[in-house]
């Protein structure tokens, strides 16, 4: 995980094209480093370095996750073996609102690539848990607990 000042750094292109936005960000920036705090400064610094050429507008988590995962997937073939546990927890959560249906803007989550046997068991075991009907931030904890004791 980044420290709240390595993460803001990585902001330093965008608040000098968007100078107004250095003075949201102490609020702006909590939700920022809330979303994307543990991902690797590395990527993180590639995001937002290739969003500042792709859009004019200061970016929002939503077009930074969307960089995050097509970098993600630029750089891990289809069916390795993934060893990141950010990224194994992201799969893990994404298998698990795909199979509990769960829309974003009206569209279905798609079934991730990169799924292995021991994603569907934690997700199936959270699923029949009975914990993801009536306590969804619970079943999403207890999928990134599951996700670090099975990499521990």
């Amino acid at each position: 995980m980044m420290e709240k000042e390595e993460f803001t750094q990585l902001y330093s292109q965008w608040f000098a094209l968007h100078p107004f936005k250095k003075r949201d960000w102490p609020e702006l920036g909590k939700v920022h480093f809330e979303a994307f705090g543990k991902e690797n400064a590395q990527t993180m610094r590639e995001a937002l370095g290739q969003l500042t050429e792709e859009i004019d507008n200061f970016p929002s988590p939503k077009q930074i996750r969307s960089k995050l995962n097509f970098l993600s997937n630029s750089k891990t073939e289809v069916g390795s073996v993934v060893r990141d546990t950010a990224q194994n927890e992201e799969i893990a959560c994404r298998l698990f609102e795909h199979l509990m249906g769960i829309q974003y803007n009206g569209v279905e989550v798609k079934r991730p690539d990169g799924v292995q046997d021991w994603h569907e068991r934690i997700v199936d075991d959270v699923i029949n848990s009975g914990l993801a009907d009536h306590h969804l931030t619970g079943a999403y904890s207890t999928i990134g607990l599951k996700v670090i004791r099975a990499q521990g």
